[in-house]
């Protein structure tokens, strides 16, 4: 396998302020492709997931049920407008200044989200980003089914990056490496770098990964 120099960063509360999947559901009900109602379903399941970590996927499949029957062109559409008309106001000046300054340098950045593929497939349209990896729906026939796969966080980040590297025939030059992440669910990801970046980090990540280099972008 060749060896290859990779940036893995999360995204939400790393490269951009907050969750975005508030932001995206308020934006779809707008849009008027969410009922209002949909905002009430969604708080109940994720203050359940807050409760029951193991219903993280439940969570984002209660949220985003009204996907469901929808095209993925019309959602990519979606995604477009929401990123160019209200979430990257959010991104972080600075870790988006990282991105590419990796990128230029010859690393692929990829980012790796428990976001749903919903929007964030799109995300290399608006960020020096190669790749996304994140919670994915279900699509059958171009048509969402309203199903979400496997949350993609914590361990299951590293899963999900190393089927990717086998299926790109690639493997991490660790040394030359980094990972960047604010959450201690990132840790198992930022671990297979050499060079861990904790941005505005929470206290618990800094315990996990004491060697990472702390930035704190805005």
């Amino acid at each position: 396998m060749e060896k290859t120099s990779f940036v893995f960063t999360d995204f939400d509360d790393t490269l951009a302020k907050g969750d975005s999947i508030l932001p995206y559901l308020l934006f779809c009900i707008r849009k008027g492709l969410a009922p209002r109602r949909q905002l009430l379903r969604a708080a109940v399941a994720f203050l359940r997931w807050k409760i029951q970590p193991s219903t993280g996927r439940a969570a984002k499949e209660t949220s985003l049920s009204y996907i469901a029957g929808r095209t993925v062109a019309e959602m990519d559409e979606t995604a477009r407008e929401f990123f160019r008309t209200v979430h990257t106001k959010a991104f972080f000046r600075e870790g988006i200044a990282e991105m590419q300054r990796q990128r230029e340098c010859g690393a692929m950045v990829v980012v790796v989200s428990a976001s749903s593929d919903v929007y964030m497939h799109v995300l290399p349209e608006f960020l020096p980003c190669d790749e996304v990896i994140c919670t994915v729906c279900e699509v059958k026939d171009g048509v969402y089914t309203g199903r979400v796969g496997k949350n993609c966080k914590g361990e299951e980040k590293v899963r999900r990056i190393t089927a990717w590297l086998n299926k790109k025939g690639l493997a991490i030059d660790k040394a030359a490496s980094s990972g960047c992440g604010d959450s201690p669910s990132d840790a198992p990801m930022l671990l297979l770098t050499g060079n861990p970046v904790l941005v505005n980090p929470k206290k618990k990540l800094r315990a996990r990964v004491p060697e990472g280099r702390i930035v704190h972008w805005e």
